[in-house]
């Protein structure tokens, strides 16, 4: 054999070995996406099933309406089925965010299209948050209460409210989610949780339809951007499942990278302010577009116009009980979750939580960064990475962290010129998961 021949019978041997992998990588990722779906339908029938930690709206009754349309479908589980049915999310997460490109694009789309479906029909998960922007409705639209002055306990009568767990406290949500949800009070409260469930799920996909979008005006192949919001189980389960406005943050952020890719300034500028007047936490990537982008007069301007027309619809409905806003939001700042970084230091440290000055340390480390981040857009770093970076370390150190809070990230971190930033989101996305089920199996 001359040595011609040799050298073809190696490559023939070496393309045997690639296509086989490849054939190995295509199989793991078809099992993984068939195995995100069985997950996502067992847990979602397992809620439907009865009573459980999974709906803690459940607590005070479970009747048809709110198991839903999955109603006697599949068996109860325990926290620790529940545990191991994430670990088991995640991992599939995990093999089709490494190997989704080997496989038809359009069994990626089917199986994101799947899952948003099957949380979109479960009930309410891990959260009562639903019922409260329910509430908040009905107290302006039927009560003619300010839902800025006012809790649940203002209207203890009302259908809803023995679905609350958040009586006393007003509206932390801003004017652009409040107004349009009073439409809600001319229907039935049950229904309304079942709008807000679909809803929050079509953002949730417009979201990723945004991402797929943008990643192609990049010259990126847009699976792994898609697949790395629309497959994250944390917005799956609780963002989509809890049927949490955080979603419609996130479609209009994702909306505000395509249009600036697309040279849309003034309609990207828009779209954050409109993001910001849903939750103000939103508006922290305004500063990085307004000075990281050539076009940033007509972005303020853009900005500008949305936040007008969201300030006069505002005021056409709520009046001068519009002004209660800040006010409202300040009363929500001293709140503690058990998961936040900054409780766990402080438990670690001996604390029962953190203290005075750790709120400071915390806060003067995030204004630290805010400002290192902003320098760096200005001499020409990516806005968009720059604000990614700035909501990681919003997320580090607030002390009110909730695992809905990645909506406010995915889409940044997707389409960031960055790495890093990816690998902090899902070392972040691991960190909230794992808390979470530690508490539940504990």
């Amino acid at each position: 054999m001359s040595t011609d021949d040799r050298v073809q019978a190696v490559l023939a041997r070496w393309r045997l070995v690639a296509l086989s992998a490849a054939r190995v990588r295509a199989m793991a990722v078809a099992v993984a996406l068939a195995g995100t779906l069985a997950v996502a339908l067992v847990i979602a029938s397992a809620a439907a099933a009865g009573p459980s930690f999974l709906v803690p709206a459940s607590r005070a009754g479970f009747p048809s309406w709110l198991a839903g349309p999955l109603a006697g479908a599949g068996p109860a589980i325990s926290q620790a089925d529940f545990s191991v049915l994430m670990l088991a999310m995640c991992a599939c997460f995990a093999v089709v965010l490494a190997w989704g490109e080997v496989v038809e694009r359009r069994w990626i789309v089917a199986a994101i299209a799947g899952v948003h479906l099957i949380f979109a029909i479960a009930p309410p998960l891990l959260s009562f948050d639903v019922f409260g922007y329910l509430d908040y409705a009905r107290l302006g639209a039927v009560h003619d209460l300010n839902p800025y002055a006012n809790g649940a306990s203002a209207a203890p009568d009302d259908p809803v409210h023995r679905w609350v767990v958040w009586h006393y406290l007003p509206s932390p949500y801003g004017p652009l989610f409040t107004v349009p949800t009073y439409l809600l009070g001319a229907i039935d409260f049950r229904a309304g949780m079942w709008l807000i469930k679909v809803a929050a799920a079509l953002a949730s996909l417009g979201c990723v339809a945004l991402v797929w979008r943008a990643a192609e005006r990049l010259g990126r192949s847009p699976v792994a951007p898609a697949v790395f919001v629309g497959l994250n189980p944390l917005l799956l389960v609780w963002g989509v499942g809890g049927a949490h406005n955080d979603l419609f943050l996130a479609l209009l952020l994702a909306l505000a990278v395509e249009r600036t890719l697309a040279r849309g300034d003034a309609a990207a500028g828009a779209a954050v302010a409109a993001a910001a007047a849903i939750k103000l936490t939103a508006g922290l990537a305004l500063p990085f577009m307004l000075i990281g982008r050539d076009g940033r007069r007509r972005a303020l301007a853009g900005a500008l116009g949305a936040l007008a027309v969201v300030c006069a619809a505002g005021f056409a409905v709520l009046g001068t009980g519009l002004l209660d806003f800040p006010s409202a939001l300040a009363e929500q700042r001293d709140l503690i979750s058990a998961r936040s970084v900054p409780n766990y230091l402080a438990l670690e440290a001996g604390l029962d939580g953190p203290t005075t000055a750790m709120r400071l340390i915390a806060a003067a480390g995030f204004v630290a960064a805010f400002a290192f981040l902003l320098a760096r857009t200005w001499r020409g770093a990516s806005w968009i990475a720059s604000a990614g970076w700035a909501t990681v370390a919003l997320l580090l150190t607030t002390t009110w962290l909730m695992p809905w809070y990645i909506a406010w990230l995915l889409p940044l971190a997707a389409l960031a010129p960055s790495p890093r930033l990816r690998a902090a989101t899902l070392a972040l996305t691991g960190y909230v998961i794992l808390t979470r089920l530690h508490l539940l199996i504990t």
